[in-house]
Formats: C-alpha cells, sequence, structure tokens
C-alpha cells in the first residue's frame, strides 16, 4: 500500500466500525489491529471483511481483532492520525488490555495465558538475540570456521549464553510493569532470586532469624519462580503506598517490599515456581519423547487450530523452559513443518486460482509463510478453504511425524521454517529440512487430490 492507500483503509475502517466515537482501546500486534469498541453492534464485521488490504477478522473476548498482515502498523498510524487517538504501546509490551475478562474455568485460563503472555513477550527479543548468536557460533564451529578453544569464540559464547543465564532478571522487570509494581525493584528481587552466591549454595538450608527455614536452589534461568514472586511483590509495595507516609516513602517502599520479596520468594513462591516449570518442562518433554513420531504428529497437526485461537502463546512458556533447561526447543520444529504446509497450500492456490485477488494473496501470503509470517496465510486462505486446512493438517503431521521421529532441535524463538533458519543448524538440521520438505510435498499432494479450486 502506499501512504494514501493507508489513509483509505484506515478511514473506512473507522466508519464500519461505528466511528472514532466508538472506540474505547485500540492497539495492534505484529498482523492484528486490536480494537475494544464501546457497542460492538456497531461494528459491520462482513464489510470490514470485504475491504481491499483486509485478511479476515476475529473476535477475543470483548476485543475485535482485524487481520492486515505485515502493514498493520502504518494502517493502524493512521487510523490513531484520523481519530486522533493516542497511539498505544504494541502487544509486545501491552496484550489483551482493557479486554473484558471471561468468567469460570475459561476465564482463569485465559487470564493466566494472558499473564504469561504479556510478561514474556517483551524479553524475545533479548532471548532471540542470544539465541541467533549461539546458531551463528554453532554453524561457525561445525563447518569448522572457527575454534571453540579460540578466545573471540569463548567471548561471543559468553554473549549468546546472558539472555538465559539472566532470564530471571528479565522477567522480572517484565512481570512489574505487567502486574503494575516499580519493574526497576522487580527486576533487583529477581536478581536475588539468581543471584551466583545464592546458587553456588545449592542444596543447602539456612534458618533466618534463627527461625524461617530457607532452603538455596538455582535459579538462573527459570521463569515462573521470578513471575511468582513479583506478583506477590507488587501487593506489598501496594500495601506499603498506601501506608507509609509520603516523606519517608522513597526510603522505606523500596527497603521493605525488596526484602519483603526476597524472604517470602526464598522460602514459598521461588520453591513452588521451580517446581512447576520444571514438572511442565519434564511433563511435555516426557509426553513427546515417549509418544516419539506421534508427538511430533500430533503438534503438527493441531498446530493450524491453536492459531486459529490464539492458543500458540500458550507454548512460549514452554519454549523458555525448554531453552533454558535443555539448551534447544522441540515445538518450534513441529511448528516449522505446519507453516511449511499452510505456505505451499497458499503458493498452490496461486497457482491454480483464476481471481486476481486471491492469486495475489496466495503469492504474498505464501512468500511471508515461508518466512514465518502465518497469521495472513491462515486466515486469507486456509481458514477460507476446508480442503487447503486438510492439506495443512496433512502435511504438519507429515513432517511433525519426522521432527518427532528425531527430536529435532531448534536453539531459540525465530520465524519458522525458513525466516531464522540458521537456528535450526543443530547435529538434528538434515533432519528438520527432511521434515519440512515432507510437509511442503505432502501439503501440495494433497491440494492436488482434493482437486482444489476457486
Amino acid at each position: 500500500m502506499t501512504k494514501k492507500n493507508y489513509e483509505d483503509i484506515a478511514s473506512k475502517i473507522l466508519l464500519l466500525i461505528g466511528g472514532k466515537e466508538n472506540i474505547s482501546y485500540c492497539t495492534h500486534c505484529v498482523t492484528r489491529l486490536r480494537i475494544t469498541t464501546k457497542d460492538k453492534s456497531l461494528i459491520k464485521v462482513d464489510e470490514i471483511n470485504k475491504l481491499s488490504g483486509v485478511v479476515g477478522n476475529q473476535w477475543s473476548g470483548e476485543q475485535f481483532q482485524i487481520i492486515i498482515g505485515n502493514e498493520v502498523e502504518d494502517v493502524y498510524k493512521a487510523i490513531c492520525k484520523l481519530a486522533d487517538i493516542k497511539e498505544e504501546a504494541s502487544i509486545d509490551e501491552n496484550l489483551d488490555v482493557n479486554v473484558k475478562k471471561e468468567k469460570g474455568i475459561k476465564g482463569i485460563f485465559s487470564t493466566l495465558l494472558e499473564i504469561l503472555s504479556s510478561v514474556l513477550a517483551p524479553i524475545i527479543p533479548a532471548i532471540v538475540a542470544c539465541g541467533l548468536l549461539q546458531g551463528l557460533l554453532y554453524s561457525a564451529q561445525s563447518l569448522g570456521w572457527i575454534d571453540p578453544a579460540n578466545e573471540t569464540y569463548t567471548f561471543f559464547f559468553t554473549c549468546s549464553q546472558v539472555a538465559f543465564y539472566f532470564l530471571p532478571i528479565l522477567v522480572g522487570y517484565s512481570a512489574g510493569k505487567r502486574f503494575k509494581c516499580n519493574p526497576i525493584l522487580a527486576a533487583t528481587t529477581a536478581g536475588i532470586l539468581m543471584s551466583p552466591s545464592f546458587s553456588a549454595l545449592a542444596g543447602t538450608q539456612i534458618k533466618l532469624f534463627g527461625i524461617i527455614p530457607v532452603m538455596y536452589a538455582g535459579y538462573a534461568s527459570t521463569v515462573i519462580p521470578a513471575i511468582l514472586t513479583v506478583y506477590f511483590q507488587s501487593h506489598v509495595e501496594r500495601l506499603c503506598k498506601r501506608f507509609v507516609p509520603k516523606m519517608i516513602d522513597i526510603i522505606v517502599t523500596p527497603l521493605v517490599t525488596v526484602m519483603v520479596s526476597a524472604i517470602v520468594g526464598w522460602t514459598i513462591l521461588a520453591p513452588i515456581g521451580g517446581w512447576l516449570g520444571t514438572f511442565v518442562a519434564e511433563g511435555i518433554l516426557w509426553l513427546y519423547t515417549s509418544l516419539g513420531p506421534i508427538g511430533g504428529a500430533i503438534c503438527g497437526a493441531v498446530y493450524p487450530f491453536m492459531l486459529m485461537t490464539g492458543m500458540q502463546v500458550a507454548m512460549s512458556p514452554i519454549t523458555v523452559q525448554n531453552l533454558a533447561t535443555l539448551g534447544y526447543d522441540f515445538i518450534y520444529p513441529c511448528t516449522a513443518a505446519s507453516n511449511a504446509a499452510m505456505a505451499v497450500c497458499a503458493l498452490y492456490i496461486f497457482w491454480k486460482s483464476k481471481d486476481e485477488n486471491t492469486k495475489s494473496m496466495g503469492l504474498s501470503t505464501g512468500i511471508t509463510g515461508l518466512i514465518g509470517v502465518t497469521e495472513p496465510v491462515f486466515f486469507g486462505l486456509i481458514a477460507k478453504y476446508k480442503k487447503a486446512l486438510i492439506a495443512t493438517v496433512v502435511g504438519g503431521a507429515a513432517g511433525g511425524l519426522v521432527m518427532g521421529a528425531f527430536t529435532v532441535q531448534y536453539l531459540s524463538f525465530g520465524f519458522v521454517p525458513f525466516g531464522t533458519i540458521v537456528l535450526a543448524m543443530t547435529e538434528t538440521f538434515p533432519y528438520y529440512m527432511i521434515g519440512v520438505c515432507i510437509a511442503m510435498v505432502v501439503a501440495f499432494v494433497m491440494m492436488y487430490l482434493l482437486k482444489w479450486k476457486d
């Protein structure tokens, strides 16, 4: 789109959602506009779906999401300018704020999912940076371009470990922002949990004040202990703000907040969080390794439905935990198989379709799908055509079968299958490529056998 097109589509979207007066909150993520309206009955869903530049739409609670694709930020800025509203932080920093929460078990699960996602999303760039550096180093070492004993290699390898070792501090800072307490104090408390001095005493027990038992453990590279502790800390800080006189607030509140949270964190919350994190990661790993190829096939087959419901973010904590405890993740390769199948289906549609708009969408979303951005291809084509969805599921399952059979490794968050392919360059890389290629071939054959046409 040109700049003029951005303003054109923005003005049409504003009109079809009931005007700027109907907006109560508006932000965006990588591919979607996320709008909360005062009266959702004013939204003309079908007409929005027909707009040129709109791939699709969906509801998430009370939030209306318009799927734009890679140009969503430009459209969002145009909407903010036309509606004269303040630009909000993207979804990476503020996930689904002001969305009305559902009640019951579903609501509790949605809330937990939102908390985990909003805490982890801002730190993913740091994990990607260090993970990509690890991938580059591993590739250079495997190709014989650098000696792992070389001091240059050692320097960069140490750099690549930082985001993982100090993960609790990053999580603590992000959780502090999410739970609306001082993020610097939150990071400080998380730093206390993973202090190397305490980690060196792992397995030993002391008694604070001769009464309170503290079992030292290693919490470096963990996620859940920091989140639980910072959540508790947010309440301690609010109590201090409520009762401590303003004159001494700057002195008393930080001291009480950090020390009380550190004690409760070490004695209760961190051990619980550490157990939960280990249980989840090892449980998923056990299921995956026990089922082997079947587990990989299931992951590859169901991923499109997770993408459809937004449930793919539920895998982020597992990926973080896998990277921290295993040094690699096994979920991403299965996702790569599914993404590859989706992309090939889109390119097949480009090849076979006689409609110019459909051909254009097939080509553009097929290419971005190969890079690793799949929401446009899924909502624009796969969810629209049942045969394409069947081909994606079968192709993803076939590729996932290979990924599970050989426990294919991926070194960090990235864009699969090919956007950050260097992160797949471990000893299992040949199987990664085989799995991806099989997913693509099977998806193509399925589209042919099902005789897809407009």
